[in-house]
C-alpha cells in the first residue's frame, strides 16, 4: 500500500518505489519570484567555460567573514576567520545555496517544470532543494531512502520532513533493501533519481534531475564564487596588517 501524508499542503503527495508504478498528477507552480542574473567569472577563473544560463540570486549573499580569537593558537602567530555561510538563508542550508543557484538556473533556462533529487529522510540537501525550487517556481520531488522496517509506514512530520511538506514538495519513499539491490552505492542513487525522472517524463512533466548533494560541475561554481568572494573579504585586512607592519 502507499502510505497516507498528512494533509499538509495541496500539492503534497507520497510514493514508494520498487517496481510500483508512481501516480503523480500535475500540480499547480507557485508564481517565479526571482530572475536569473548574468554571471561573470572571477578573472582566475577565466580561462574556465563560465556558466551558460548565470544564477539566480536565492541566498543571502555575501555571508561575513568573522574573526576568531582562538587562544590556543595566539601563541603561534596564526590568524582564524569563520566564514559564516550558516548566515547564507536559513531554509537552504548554509552553504548548500551555492550551487543551487546556478542549478535552479540552469532547470529554469532549459524550460523544467520539477527538480528531482534524492538523499536521506533527513537530507539537509534535499530540504535546501525544494526550498530553491519553490523560490523559482518548481515543483520539487524528493526521493527519501528509509529502512526496510519504516518502508510502509508514516514517515512522520519530525525535523526535515515537516520542512519538506511545508515547502509542498512531493515525498518518493525508497526502502534500504531496494537500495541495495541497485548497488548500494553513488550509481545506485543516480539510478534511482533517474528511474522517478523517467516515470514524470511519462506523465507529461519535465523533470531537471539533480544528483545527490547536488555535485555536479555546474555547481562547483557556487564554490569557485565563494573563493572570490573570500578573497574579496582578505584584501581589506591584508592591507591593513601590511600598513601596520
Amino acid at each position: 500500500r502507499t502510505p497516507t501524508l498528512a494533509a499538509l499542503s495541496a500539492c503534497e503527495r507520497s510514493t514508494r518505489i520498487g517496481g510500483r508504478r508512481l501516480a503523480l498528477p500535475r500540480t499547480p507552480m507557485v508564481s517565479v519570484l526571482l530572475q536569473r542574473l548574468s554571471y561573470t567569472p572571477p578573472p582566475w577563473a577565466s580561462a574556465l567555460a563560465a556558466p551558460t544560463h548565470g544564477r539566480i540570486k536565492l541566498g543571502h549573499l555575501p555571508t561575513p567573514l568573522m574573526r576568531w580569537a582562538c587562544g590556543a593558537l595566539s601563541e603561534l602567530g596564526v590568524r582564524w576567520s569563520i566564514k559564516r555561510d550558516d548566515l547564507s538563508g536559513n531554509e537552504l542550508s548554509g552553504n548548500k545555496v551555492r550551487k543551487l543557484e546556478f542549478l535552479m538556473a540552469e532547470a529554469v533556462a532549459g524550460g523544467h517544470d520539477c527538480v528531482v533529487t534524492i538523499g536521506g529522510v533527513q537530507s539537509n540537501h534535499c530540504r535546501a532543494t525544494a526550498a530553491a525550487a519553490r523560490l523559482v517556481g518548481l515543483d520539487a520531488h524528493l526521493i527519501l531512502l528509509v529502512r526496510d522496517k519504516s518502508f510502509g509506514d508514516e514517515p512522520g512530520l519530525q525535523g526535515n520532513l515537516l520542512l519538506d511538506r511545508l515547502l509542498g514538495a512531493t515525498l518518493h519513499l525508497c526502502s534500504g533493501s531496494d537500495y541495495l539491490r541497485q548497488g548500494g552505492d553513488l550509481a545506485a542513487m543516480n539510478r534511482i533519481n533517474e528511474q522517478v525522472a523517467a516515470e514524470l517524463r511519462r506523465q507529461g512533466r519535465v523533470p531537471y534531475v539533480v544528483p545527490v548533494g547536488g555535485t555536479t560541475p555546474l555547481g562547483t561554481w557556487g564554490y569557485l564564487s565563494a573563493v572570490e568572494e573570500l578573497r574579496q573579504q582578505l584584501q581589506p585586512e591584508e592591507g591593513a596588517g601590511a600598513a601596520a607592519a
